[in-house]
């Protein structure tokens, strides 16, 4: 079992727990009321699906003995303002990587195995959105 807490700080500002001891400031921004102290919920959810997407990446590249010198995520999401409560209707995710003698069909096959069988996040929001992956190398 997993278990956070998230408290009210003040105005709009929630301070979110793990049972580690880690923190994390969500708000929002001055337009809607808050102080832009942390992250927007929304957003968060983003940065969940590149941690999940980055850390499985990672393990299948180390298991398959690819080595790499930077990976980098850039993900962008597109919110379908038709619906109440708002979703995201598709989010596209970019990972660069350098490093030497790097080869995109094991880049690509991890990025896939990632996806379909390993990365918790990236299930759940694909029943929801679309979810477009993609990958260079620099």
């Amino acid at each position: 079992m997993q278990k956070i807490s998230c408290s009210w700080k003040d105005n709009m500002t929630f301070v979110g727990r793990d049972e580690l001891g880690h923190e994390l400031f969500m708000d929002l921004g001055e337009e809607a009321g808050g102080d832009n102290a942390g992250f927007r919920p929304m957003p968060l959810l983003l940065v969940g699906l590149g941690g999940c997407m980055g850390v499985d990446v990672k393990i299948i590249l180390d298991k398959m003995k690819v080595s790499f010198t930077e990976m980098d995520l850039e993900i962008e999401a597109d919110m379908d303002e038709s619906t109440t409560p708002r979703i995201y209707s598709e989010i596209r995710i970019l990972f660069k990587f350098s490093g030497e003698d790097l080869e995109m069909d094991k880049i690509e096959k991890a990025i896939k195995l990632a996806e379909e069988k390993y990365c918790n996040v990236s299930a759940i929001l694909g029943k929801t959105c679309s979810l477009v992956y993609k990958a260079e190398i620099l």
